[in-house]
């Protein structure tokens, strides 16, 4: 069994995310995560991460929050392009 973390939604303007173990793409109206097996894609707007931690598997979004969904986790991710 995949771990899909813990999300915690705050007013819809705050949303910790555990089990974070990538940030695939991030602007302010989406921001995808790879959270266990899967992705999770945050829709809104005016998001930002206030806060990553990969180590510690966790992340914190701000911003208006309308959307939270998973999917199947594909390739890619922002931090491991701009480390290459």
């Amino acid at each position: 069994m995949s771990d899909y973390g813990n999300l915690i939604l705050e007013n819809r303007e705050k949303l910790c995310v555990s089990a974070v173990s990538d940030v695939e793409s991030f602007d302010e109206r989406k921001i995808v995560l790879r959270v266990g097996e899967s992705r999770l894609t945050v829709l809104g707007s005016g998001l930002r991460l206030s806060q990553v931690s990969v180590e510690d598997g966790e992340a914190t979004l701000e911003g208006f929050i309308d959307s939270c969904v998973y999917s199947a986790a594909g390739k890619g991710s922002v931090w491991g392009r701009l480390v290459k």
